[in-house]
């Protein structure tokens, strides 16, 4: 087995070689073909990025493979949410059991089943990610209000600590304005979908501020699959001086929908049968409430200070598997969350032999207070779980051409757990407290990558790292004895090279291994088989003329247990996507997408030999937008070819994806 993994990475690194040497070639035969190709570079190559280590960096100085998906690029694209927006990306598949971003999980170089905790989602740098299995609540996220996704794959244990396995994504919201701004944004669809959004942008000397606001509220494509929610935030700045600014957000939001439930291998390929449910009672609703408060700190030589709080509370009720002879208050399940966050980052910029050197130090600190009620009758779950991180990075400029970043963590994790039984006393049900049971852990990570600039627009890439993940409370709750953190080994290279205005592209190949991987079968255990995921993920983008984009993706991955060479579940091995945004004139624009996705084996289908693999699929979507003035509208239609297909399957029970979808609407801004 270990010679055929290593005849596998053999491959993968002849064929990075193959791709980036004519790369090469032309960099050393060109010379200064970079000044000759023109000054209208249609590209961001040298973007900013601050999710890969919490510090503003060019993408060329990161050595991983990076993708930012601009507030421009949202507004061009046929996606309707985040999820859809993501789908498109490589090294990315997600998966949602209702249709819509609810309870929907995005997939980074393969984690299968447990995405939800081997990805780390941000807003702002404010963690979405839950204590519990649940995962981030992305549909709380507007994508109007958003100005630009970063996504950063790979181990980033170092810098977030337990959770950074498969990748991180950082949403960063729309910063408030320098003049006053309105903005109305409203649309109508299928399924009888409504979603309505106002924000307002305002400000007072040195003092900025954004307020909006927003309700969505749909039937759903099934029956007892309607989603309604509504949500209003506040986001502000003010700049002291020079050096001293300070930034303050706030957050709320509310939802309530239908879960009607999986259905059979033979009703979901019917377009009738696919749409309906045995759970037409069944439901959920969800409060959230989200702050963050930054200071920055900007002592000149001595370096930069960035002191952040934030604060999560999150209130879960729903129910699954209605009785009407019991009440609904008897059944209802009930999730309490308060997370609190602190977070330190110190940097220093220094010289060192001529160049420009970079240290920075970070501390962070995680408390949740968790509680969980299953019926009125059933356990309550009560946890605290604290966890304490240092780490520290370097980046070192050996010359112009070449960087080295090295960085290693300490994290201390500490869990209390109890779980509480009703029982009765003369005729009356009273909690009695169960016994505590307490883990402790201390983890480490280190990574060491480089950037190598090979001219002005090409750059190799390669890094080593280690991960670790701390199981979550719901996998504490019911856990095989002498559950364990998991933990990984990661190995990436690649290269990003652009051709003038003309192509960009980028490549990376990458090797997971991790030992003790977290799972649940009929217990959460630890795999006693370690698990190897390998792929490729390739990114290009072509301007043919000033008017016209096209971009294509496409992900190969391999994810597999070392000894048995069985398939993970619920990861496709072939991903590919692509599209093209037409400028047709000035005012009218055309944007056409198509994602195909390999098929996938059931989610409970560890040994690839129970049960039917889940169809692979291509969907198409596409979007015509119209501007005047200060006015744009649109229509757009999603899943254009009405392909039947599902993203989640557990033991041939399917979660059917919506059919053809059709909306239209208008966004206003007044300045």
């Amino acid at each position: 087995m270990k010679n055929k993994s290593n005849i596998k990475i053999f491959i993968y690194v002849a064929c990075l070689f193959l791709l980036l040497h004519p790369v090469v070639l032309l960099a050393q035969d060109n010379g200064n073909s970079d000044e000759e190709e023109g000054t209208s570079d249609l590209f961001e190559l040298d973007a900013i990025v601050v999710t890969a280590s919490k510090v503003k960096e060019p993408v060329e100085d990161i050595p991983k493979h990076v993708t930012v998906i601009t507030s421009e690029d949202i507004q061009a694209s046929a996606a309707k949410n985040i999820i859809d927006l993501l789908a498109q990306e490589s090294g990315i598949s997600v998966r949602t059991a209702s249709g819509n971003d609810k309870q929907a999980v995005i997939d980074i170089r393969g984690m299968g089943d447990t995405a939800a905790s081997n990805v780390i989602v941000m807003v702002d740098d404010l963690m979405l990610n839950t204590p519990d299995q649940s995962g981030p609540s992305i549909s709380s996220v507007p994508l109007e209000q958003i100005e630009r996704i970063e996504i950063v794959r790979g181990a980033g244990s170092v810098v977030y600590g337990s959770g950074a396995v498969g990748g991180v994504i950082n949403i960063i919201t729309k910063k408030p304005g320098n003049a006053p701004c309105a903005q109305v944004y409203s649309s109508y669809g299928s399924y009888n979908t409504y979603d309505n959004r106002i924000s307002f942008d305002g400000n007072v000397k040195s003092f900025n501020l954004n307020l909006n606001a927003g309700h969505y509220d749909s039937d759903g494509y099934r029956d007892n699959g309607f989603f309604r929610k509504k949500d209003i935030s506040a986001k502000s700045n003010y700049v002291f001086n020079d050096r001293f600014s300070f930034n303050a957000s706030g957050f709320y939001y509310e939802d309530d929908y239908g879960l009607p439930g999986p259905v059979s291998k033979e009703n979901v390929r019917s377009r009738a049968r696919r749409v309906k449910t045995d759970r037409p009672d069944d439901y959920g609703e969800t409060t959230e409430s989200r702050g963050r408060l930054e200071l920055d700190m900007n002592f000149d030589k001595w370096g930069t200070l960035s002191v952040k709080r934030g604060y999560l509370f999150r209130d879960n009720r729903y129910i699954i598997g209605f009785n009407p002879q019991i009440s609904r208050n008897d059944q209802e399940d009930k999730i309490d969350e308060d997370t609190r966050q602190f977070d330190l980052n110190y940097v220093k910029n220094y010289f060192l032999g001529g160049n420009l050197q970079m240290f920075q130090l970070g501390i962070d600190h995680y408390k949740t207070e968790y509680f969980r009620e299953e019926r009125s009758d059933g356990p309550r779950k009560n946890s605290e779980t604290e966890s304490f991180g240092i780490f520290i990075n370097n980046h070192w400029s050996v010359n112009e051409n070449l960087m080295v970043n090295a960085g290693s963590r300490y994290n201390n994790y500490q869990g209390r757990f109890r779980s509480d039984e009703r029982k009765l006393f003369d005729d009356v049900k009273m909690w009695v407290n169960g016994d505590t049971t307490k883990s402790e852990w201390d983890n480490s990570a280190y990574s060491i990558g480089f950037t190598y600039s090979i001219s002005q627009k090409a750059t190799l890439f390669g890094s080593y790292a280690t991960s670790f993940r701390i199981p979550n409370v719901d996998e504490f709750a019911e856990s095989e004895k002498g559950l364990s953190p998991q933990e990984g080994v990661h190995i990436e290279i690649g290269g990003r090279r652009q051709f003038g205005s003309f192509l960009s592209m980028s490549v990376a190949l990458f090797d997971i291994r991790i030992d003790d991987e977290i799972y649940y079968s009929d217990i959460n255990r630890n795999y006693d088989d370690r698990t190897i995921r390998q792929g490729i993920e390739a990114d290009c983008t072509v301007y043919p003329s000033e008017n016209t984009r096209l971009w294509g993706t496409y992900t190969f991955t391999k994810a597999a247990f070392d000894k048995t060479n069985a398939t993970i579940p619920l990861v496709p091995e072939h991903i590919v996507s692509g599209g093209i945004h037409w400028q047709m004139i000035s005012q009218l624009a055309l944007s056409v997408s198509g994602t195909y996705t390999g098929s996938r084996f059931d989610g409970n289908d560890t040994n690839n030999d129970r049960y039917e693999k889940l169809d692979d699929a291509i969907v198409f979507d596409g979007k015509l937008t119209y501007e005047y003035k200060s006015m744009v509208i649109f229509a757009g239609i999603n899943n254009m070819f009405n392909e039947l297909y599902s993203t989640s399957a557990y033991s041939e029970q399917y979660y059917p994806m919506p059919e053809r979808t059709i909306y239209g609407g208008i966004r206003w801004t007044y300045f």
